[in-house]
């Protein structure tokens, strides 16, 4: 496959993705003014349940804990945009690190050795509804946060990545998509505005 052939190939697939925004946007599935709306607004719609659904992580469980005790709800992952290639969740890639040159850095890592063991994860995750470091005490933690860990096989991040995308490009392809659900451009626009970006990005790594 040539490079053209490649780079037309991927603008389709870039469209056929950014398509599924523009019908949720069409069909009135997004709230009024979701593109603004402040995370902590947004949470609160659907903690008091003025949504049927919402976009976030685990952390949101000690948040809704706290917005409505009584909110009964579930985690699901998003469906697949197509078969052609597996759901991938951002996320699970928080980690303890200790300085080598430290001079306390023998005792920074007995305090995680002993912070790590699954008595006292248990305990923080069931005071703070936060997912546990250690998998041994994953049946001593909510239903919900348990839906949580279900999932974490099919995390990814990009400091797992061999290649990440360029920052510009990634800003242009998230501002388009909210261009996209608020009727201001359309999928192949924003596709189009994104390669141009990139290939700005390229140019500019070669010289």
């Amino acid at each position: 496959m040539g490079y053209r052939t490649l780079r037309i190939y991927a603008l389709y697939k870039t469209i056929k993705v950014f398509e599924i925004f523009e019908t949720l946007a069409q069909k009135k599935a997004f709230m009024v003014g979701v593109v603004t709306k402040v995370n902590k607004y947004a949470e609160q719609d659907f903690a008091l349940e003025r949504v049927a659904f919402a976009f976030n992580g685990s952390w949101c469980v000690n948040v809704y804990q706290g917005m409505n005790p009584d909110l009964d709800y579930a985690v699901m992952l998003p469906p697949e945009a197509s078969g052609e290639n597996p759901m991938r969740i951002w996320g699970n890639a928080s980690s303890f690190m200790v300085n080598a040159l430290s001079k306390d850095r023998e005792e920074a890592v007995a305090f995680l050795r002993w912070l790590t063991r699954r008595d006292q994860q248990a305990y923080l995750a069931q005071r703070t509804s936060n997912l546990p470091a250690n998998k041994e005490c994953l049946r001593e933690i909510s239903p919900v946060l348990a839906q949580f860990a279900d999932d974490r096989d099919l995390t990814t991040h990009p400091n797992l990545w061999e290649v990440s995308e360029f920052p510009l490009v990634t800003e242009t392809l998230e501002r388009g998509i909210q261009s996209i659900i608020i009727g201001e451009k359309t999928p192949e626009e924003v596709a189009a505005e994104t390669q141009k970006v990139k290939e700005r990005e390229l140019s500019k790594r070669r010289r």
